[in-house]
């Protein structure tokens, strides 16, 4: 069992960064982590309705269209794809985020895969850090094809830390000695052990029992387990694990705000009170200012085309991105489902950006040739947070009166005019309030 820190260390890792001191029960945070994982592999996709009959599926290696294995167990997002493109390399050094780390093992064991031994079995592996101090022993029995990018690694293994090494792991070792069979040695470090370790007791108990792995003599005690492609969590996910729709300080239902400023939230005097210290400026800032409520849907004046934006957190593989852009327009052609809340009642800073006449690209130009004519200063403003788990298009002609106090802030207040940071609260599915008199320091994203 993983202790409450730990949990919440590789929840982090993931993107789910919760509140500080948050009360919930352990038990809670182990369920939260265990989903996380879930939606990291994408399981509903391969495994809708446990369990997995791999049998069902074909060989991998069969299908000599399919990629390497190495490449068929990597996934990505936009926003890291563009780091790639860039040339900026990979985001995390090594050992800096457990998540990541875990990522690039699956891949390391993709990789010892796709060279098998002269008999077509893949070479056994051990997953362990440096010191040696924990280890996974571990052999991938087959691989199935659940679809052309997406491959199913069925394995066995066994769990030992060091001084406690098992006689079936000394024996296992030893038979793949005795038989001249090299073993790959994958390095990772023990918090993304950790979350290995946890991936693989999950998925075991997801096999069905009439599916019977072929097992050596040494492998009797070994756990039957698969993994699938693990990659970030989308947009959706992220907000589903951070939602804080409670006491900013613990998560636990809110009972009042803070008298001073309003926008922050408190289950009881004793939250409040430990959160003064960090509040306090923020209080300072927001106490008595003036909030403009903004609503964010309405009909799109791009004759009837909505424009859907690309999130960063949209996943590369698997037509993510047509998929996510199908859930979120209606027959209309207008939004049908509001943007994920990942801040709850609790403010945050916004980006806001001003269309300008010179921005480049079809869409631009046909909004600025249809709308110029009765609007000759900004009709449209993109709004997004840091991570661009929320980001809308709001337009002018939907409420003018609202749309025109915000872009007032931006032209008076703002870089150049088109920009600047706000504070805002999600007061809606469709609607936030934004602080109109004292603007956050300049933020760098």
């Amino acid at each position: 069992m993983l202790t409450r820190d730990a949990i919440l260390e590789l929840l982090r890792s993931m993107g789910v960064d919760l509140p500080r001191k948050t009360k919930l029960p352990d038990t809670e945070l182990d369920k939260r982590l265990s989903k996380a994982l879930d939606s990291a592999q994408y399981l509903t996709r391969v495994v809708p309705d446990p369990p997995l009959s791999p049998s069902v599926y074909s060989s991998w290696f069969a299908d000599r269209s399919n990629s390497k294995l190495v490449d068929g167990v990597r996934r990505h997002n936009v926003g890291e794809a563009t780091i790639f493109a860039q040339g900026n390399g990979n985001p995390f050094p090594l050992g800096a985020n457990a998540f990541w780390d875990l990522r690039q093992t699956i891949m390391g064991i993709g990789d010892a895969c796709d060279t098998r031994l002269a008999n077509g079995d893949m070479y056994p592996l051990t997953v362990s850090d440096e010191e040696d101090t924990s280890g996974i022993a571990m052999r991938v029995v087959d691989v199935r094809r659940f679809d052309k990018n997406t491959p199913i690694l069925l394995l066995l293994y066994h769990h030992d830390v060091r001084n406690n090494v098992s006689k079936d792991t000394i024996a296992w070792m030893r038979d793949n000695i005795d038989n001249e069979r090299s073993m790959v040695k994958v390095t990772a470090t023990l918090k993304e052990q950790e979350l290995l370790l946890r991936l693989l007791q999950q998925n075991s108990k997801r096999i069905a029992k009439t599916y019977r792995a072929k097992r050596r003599s040494t492998e009797s005690s070994f756990t039957l387990s698969f993994l699938l492609p693990v990659g970030p969590l989308t947009a959706r996910d992220t907000a589903k694990y951070n939602t804080n729709n409670g006491c900013t300080v613990c998560g636990e239902p809110a009972k009042s705000k803070c008298s001073r400023c309003g926008a922050v939230r408190y289950c009881d005097a004793v939250c409040q009170k430990d959160d003064w210290k960090a509040h306090k400026a923020l209080c300072s800032k927001l106490q008595g200012a003036k909030w403009q409520s903004l609503p964010f849907n309405g009909p799109s004046p791009l004759r009837g085309m909505y424009a859907f934006t690309v999130n960063k957190f949209d996943i590369v593989q698997h037509q993510d991105i047509e998929k996510r852009k199908v859930e979120a327009i209606g027959a209309s052609g207008e939004p049908t489902e509001p943007p994920e809340n990942t801040h709850g009642a609790s403010p945050f800073i916004i980006k806001v950006q001003l269309s300008s006449p010179n921005a480049q690209g079809h869409a631009h130009q046909l909004f600025n040739d249809q709308t110029t004519r009765t609007m000759p200063e900004a009709s449209s403003m993109l709004i997004y947070d840091q991570r661009r788990t929320f980001e809308v298009n709001v337009w002018a002609q939907n409420d003018p009166v609202s749309f025109k106090a915000v872009a007032d802030v931006v032209r008076n207040k703002g870089d150049r005019g088109i920009k600047t940071f706000c504070w805002a609260v999600r007061s809606g599915e469709w609607t936030m309030d934004i602080c109109l008199d004292d603007l956050p320091d300049w933020q760098n994203w």
